[in-house]
């Protein structure tokens, strides 16, 4: 028996005025279903405590959210205001933002402690800087739940984006509780605890599994009941940028054959509920992912600090030495080979909805150039042009300072050919290999050079990685 609407007669009512504001060019395409995975996650535990801001700053190009400069450094004061986008349409300012402090340069003698500390600063900065992202998202998406308009879909959608902005750079941070512990995902196979999953979980996403839950309701027994292709921030993409109110799972499996019956107003009115959920629950994740590292949490800091967590010190060094390959696999296989044809596997597209939509075009290589700044971040150093320490101070005290300027000339290089780059779906033939072998460039390096037999940090690749030949 289908569920009813937890919405509330005055919300029912307006599903009519929903369906309206999502009527925009191309309603009655269907997007293409990225790749199914079924994988079934565990409880997350306690949600946090509460807290957050709106993402203040711009969405696009060299604009960032919250405190930071979309230089790709940091500065500015943490707590700018402004809601999504600075807009404002009857939601009020948005929740009281967290301050996260300045941000942290970190100096001294370099040492392996004092490297991890360096990184484990910058990390839970922008962790605290996303929780205000995360905060800005679920206050603006359930004022659009209560209050469906054009101008409050235009606030949750605006406060996505930039929660995606802040969110594509901290992919660049996957060790400790936020990484997979999968070895073969070459991430922190001994501190990991998948929380980035629940989080953002591309490319395991899937838009049948988020149909399914709007058929059947699952989504009313809370998120963690859901698969991690139905939850997080793709999902929450699909609910607010998918205009159309077609299907892409089978028509042989039971939301293929119920679907039709689904009255609009009730689908739209489905919608609402949904988002609401999941942009509560993405907020929730990320004030567990900081529980961990707080001290009055589970003090992951200590423990990755000291390196206590793991074997042994160069353990710690290689899951954090893991992050920076991010580049490689994720941003350089998956975002760009796939679709030059230099890597034979399926694209799935991250934010194929939004960039469907006019004024979003640009939000997938908004993601790539904030994955390049993550890499800096992590790899030179938190300050707004590198500053603090990182892996080229830990190259130079080893007697390898060329190779840390070539790296950073390289990582230079890509990111500039990504600041000008233009939207994905758009770009030449020639202009994605351009980018494609800038980024090559830079992985090139790290995995002949910071990784390889060889290196003169005692690195070696993750399995995933390993066996690449491009």
């Amino acid at each position: 028996m289908r569920r009813r609407s937890v919405l509330s007669p005055k919300r029912a009512a307006v599903g009519g005025a929903l369906l309206l504001s999502l009527a925009l060019p191309g309603a009655c395409s269907k997007t293409p279903n990225p790749q199914e995975v079924y994988i079934k996650t565990r409880p997350s535990g306690g949600s946090g405590g509460s807290g957050g801001s709106p993402a203040g700053g711009g969405s696009s190009g060299g604009t960032s959210t919250g405190n930071q400069p979309g230089a790709g450094g940091a500065g500015g004061d943490s707590d700018v205001r402004g809601g999504a986008g600075g807009q404002d349409s009857g939601g009020g300012a948005g929740p009281e933002p967290i301050d996260c402090g300045p941000t942290p340069v970190s100096g001294g003698s370099v040492s392996l402690d004092s490297l991890r500390q360096a990184a484990a600063e910058c990390a839970t900065w922008h962790y605290c800087r996303f929780e205000n992202a995360a905060a800005s998202l679920a206050y603006y998406t359930e004022h659009w739940a209560t209050a469906p308009d054009e101008a409050t879909l235009s606030d949750a959608r605006e406060a996505w984006r930039d929660a995606m902005s802040v969110w594509s750079l901290i992919e660049l941070f996957q060790f400790g509780p936020l990484a997979s512990k999968a070895e073969s995902a070459g991430k922190d196979i001994h501190q990991g605890q998948g929380i980035r999953e629940l989080i953002y979980s591309w490319r395991v996403v899937s838009r049948c599994r988020i149909e399914e839950q709007l058929f059947s309701q699952g989504y009313l027994d809370g998120a963690d009941n859901l698969l991690i292709s139905a939850r997080g921030l793709y999902a929450v993409e699909y609910l607010l940028f998918y205009p159309g109110a077609d299907t892409a799972c089978a028509p042989a499996t039971p939301t293929g054959t119920g679907w039709s019956e689904l009255d609009p107003g009730e689908l739209a009115a489905r919608k609402l509920d949904y988002a609401v959920v999941l942009s509560k629950d993405v907020l929730a994740k990320t004030q567990l992912l900081r529980q961990t590292w707080a001290p009055e949490g589970q003090d992951f800091m200590t423990t990755f600090v000291s390196a206590s967590g793991y074997p042994d010190q160069h353990d710690a060094m290689t899951a954090l030495g893991w992050a920076l390959l991010y580049v490689e696999k994720e941003l350089k296989d998956w975002k760009l080979g796939v679709r030059t044809g230099d890597i034979m596997e399926t694209l799935v597209p991250e934010a194929p909805f939004a960039a469907a939509l006019p004024g979003y075009e640009l939000v997938p290589t908004e993601n790539i150039r904030q994955n390049l700044r993550g890499f800096r971040a992590l790899f030179q150093g938190c300050g707004e042009d590198g500053e603090g320490l990182g892996f080229d101070d830990w190259l130079s005290e080893a007697g390898h300072g060329g190779l840390a300027a070539d790296i950073i000339a390289a990582w230079q290089g890509a990111q500039d050919a990504a600041d000008v780059f233009p939207p994905l779906e758009q770009a030449a033939d020639a202009e994605l290999d351009e980018l494609y072998q800038k980024v090559r460039a830079l992985t090139t390096l790290l995995k002949t050079d910071l990784f390889s037999a060889a290196s003169p940090l005692g690195l070696t690749l993750p399995p995933s990685v390993g066996s690449d030949t491009d």
